[in-house]
């Protein structure tokens, strides 16, 4: 069974200054506690999204070229927004490690980089507020960032967890969302909670079309497994888990409707919400869109992404 790929080094947090990067930061720092880690805030110098108003088609062409001008004039208000922040980190956990990182690049170049020259356990980002438009033009902070990072995402969304909540973990038995479960369990251990599996059975929403451009089909024609067949997949991957965490409680929960519905309609009383990610082609994902991708924009809680 696959494991969750996290690191040995800290809890990586990116941090722009708004109220939901200081959230992300609480939350960040929460888990660096329970893990014993580090803890570092991360600048971006340079958004990846137009501001809002921009012309969506000028904008990232113009931005295709770093302005350096920009991002110099971005970099030292940057240092000291971080610098404010450790230090306020300082003073109410003295013992905890806490770095400051800025530098010129999108988000996800950035994040990724500094997640993996640390070899970070996690990466930690605040909810972005990009409309639907734009998310399936030019896509999204969060999305973009689990692409591309190697290990955890978390992405914190909704209002403050209700204290005691579940973990929802989104399975389908698949290898796919393994990594996805180890990391669930291993996170309700950390904080004394339970695991809410959650497995909606695959239905076609239509039947395998042609693509005439491909020449091939669209959609994934592979069958959708009998419901008795993904209980007893889903069954066997949470088998290993349950040994390895005998403390934590465990609820197989049917899920009715769309996947994605499915999840987010879960999250409302969760802590976290635990989703795998798998790698489908850009026109699959513009066509049938992406669980994980509308978890990270409805989802009432935070949400993890673990690639597979």
């Amino acid at each position: 069974m696959s494991t969750a790929q996290t690191g040995a080094g800290p809890v990586v947090v990116g941090f722009d200054g708004s109220g939901e990067a200081r959230r992300a930061v609480r939350w960040a720092l929460t888990q660096a506690k329970t893990r014993a880690r580090g803890l570092v805030l991360a600048y971006c110098a340079r958004d990846r999204l137009p501001p809002p108003g921009a012309d969506l088609v000028a904008s990232p062409l113009a931005g295709a070229v770093p302005e350096a001008a920009d991002e110099a004039a971005a970099v030292e208000p940057a240092r000291r927004q971080l610098g404010s922040m450790a230090e306020a980190l300082h003073r109410t956990e003295p013992d905890l490690d806490v770095r400051t990182v800025v530098r010129g690049g999108t988000p996800e170049a950035v994040l990724t980089s500094v997640a993996d020259e640390t070899d970070a356990a996690m990466i930690v980002l605040g909810e972005s507020h990009t409309g639907v438009f734009t998310r399936a033009m030019l896509g999204s902070t969060e999305a973009e960032v689990t692409k591309t990072a190697g290990r955890p995402v978390i992405v914190v969304r909704g209002e403050e967890s209700a204290p005691g909540g579940p973990v929802v973990l989104g399975t389908d038995g698949s290898e796919q969302s393994s990594a996805a479960a180890a990391f669930a369990f291993d996170f309700a251990a950390r904080h004394g909670l339970a695991v809410h599996a959650v497995h909606v059975a695959r239905i076609p929403v239509w039947g395998p079309t042609s693509e005439p451009l491909l020449g091939g089909p669209i959609l994934d024609p592979a069958p959708a497994a009998p419901q008795e067949i993904s209980d007893e997949l889903v069954d066997r991957q949470l088998k290993p888990l349950r040994e390895r965490f005998p403390e934590v409680a465990v609820e197989v929960v049917h899920g009715i409707g769309p996947t994605g519905q499915a999840l987010t309609g879960q999250s409302s009383d969760a802590a976290l919400l635990v989703l795998g990610r798998s790698e489908h082609g850009p026109l699959r994902r513009l066509l049938l869109g992406s669980i994980s991708d509308d978890a990270l924009h409805h989802a009432r809680c935070p949400v993890a992404v673990v690639r597979a």
